[in-house]
């Protein structure tokens, strides 16, 4: 065969199979997520520790307008008396995102310590968002000034 001919069709598989791997990586990228955006993408523990907390007033919802939030299990169980109790209202008081579940959960205690037992935890993203609980809006505005009393920052968002 003439090396033209050798090189044209190097070149034509080449192409192929480079289209084959973009292909592949898009399909892996919708199925799992993008592992270059998610630092803890293959972790079974994730090695970040940063606390994102946001310097945002309470009253604004500006990047949750819209938005949806999956709202799992609370990961620190509620205690009986509190169980029987269910939250009325469909206002967060979220006073933090953390990229480690555990310190989420060392969050949720520390508010349940300080008398908010039906403090829990939902995913953003890969985020753990870590509420204070359900309320009103008036009651929610009454937990936000209170938890910024004692140097939470905070954020309501309406369900």
């Amino acid at each position: 065969m003439k090396n033209w001919l050798k090189n044209l069709l190097f070149v034509l598989f080449s192409f192929v199979f480079l289209g084959l791997g973009i292909l592949v990586a898009e399909i892996f990228i919708r199925q799992n997520g993008n592992p270059l955006k998610d630092p803890n993408f293959l972790a079974d523990e994730p090695a970040d520790t940063t606390a994102l907390v946001t310097a945002v007033p309470s009253d604004s919802m500006q990047g949750w307008v819209g938005d949806t939030v999956k709202v799992e299990t609370p990961v620190a169980k509620p205690s009986e008396e509190t169980a029987s109790k269910t939250p009325v209202g469909d206002f967060d008081v979220i006073i933090g995102m953390f990229s480690e579940k555990n310190n989420a959960n060392r969050e949720v205690k520390k508010l349940r310590t300080i008398g908010y037992e039906n403090a829990y935890i939902f995913s953003k993203s890969s985020m753990s968002v870590v509420s204070a609980g359900l309320f009103t809006k008036t009651e929610a505005e009454s937990v936000a000034s209170d938890l910024k009393s004692k140097d939470y920052e905070t954020i309501i968002k309406h369900r």
